[in-house]
C-alpha cells in the first residue's frame, strides 16, 4: 500500500474509484473504523430517504383533495374488511397494534 500518493482536488475517475483509492491508501490498522464509518453513513442516508418517503406519504394522505381522500377511505375499508377475514387472531392483534402506534396519520 502506498500512503504517499498525493491527494488531487480534481479526479478523472469515478467517485467509486476515488473512494477505493482512498481506502487502499488507508493504513491497515484504521480499516475497521473506516468500515464502521462507511456503514453508519450508508444507514444514515438510507434512513433519511425512508423518512422523506414516509413524510411525503403522510402529507399526501393529510392534504390530498376530497375525491382522493374518499377513494383512500374506500380502499382502507376494503383493507380492514379483508383483515377482518384473517384466520389468525394473533396476526390481527399485531396488525392492529402497528396501526394504533402510528402517529400523525388520520384514517
Amino acid at each position: 500500500m502506498n500512503n504517499n500518493q498525493p491527494i488531487t482536488a480534481q479526479s478523472s475517475t469515478t467517485p467509486r474509484a476515488d473512494l477505493l483509492l482512498e481506502i487502499e491508501q488507508t493504513p491497515e490498522e484504521y480499516l475497521p473504523e473506516l468500515l464502521q464509518f462507511v456503514r453508519l453513513f450508508r444507514q444514515s442516508v438510507t434512513m433519511k430517504t425512508s423518512l422523506n418517503h414516509w413524510q411525503n406519504a403522510i402529507n399526501e394522505i393529510n392534504h390530498s383533495d376530497p375525491v382522493k381522500q374518499q377513494k383512500r377511505k374506500k380502499n382502507m375499508k376494503k383493507l380492514f374488511d379483508s383483515w377482518n377475514e384473517l384466520d389468525e387472531q394473533q396476526e390481527q392483534q399485531t396488525t392492529l397494534e402497528i396501526i394504533e402506534s402510528m402517529k400523525g396519520i388520520s384514517i
